[in-house]
């Protein structure tokens, strides 16, 4: 078994990061803008 490349493994985590990221902002996006909603942004 072989070390990973250090580079590569760098670049996979911050790949994960953003997954990470975008997953939890599809999460708060709705609640987000129930509350805009309700503070009569949009209105």
């Amino acid at each position: 078994m072989e070390q990973p490349d250090p580079e590569l493994e760098k670049k996979a985590h911050r790949a994960q990061m953003i997954l990470y990221g975008v997953m939890i902002l599809f999460l708060l996006l709705p609640f987000f803008l129930l509350w805009l909603k309700n503070k009569g942004v949009f209105n």
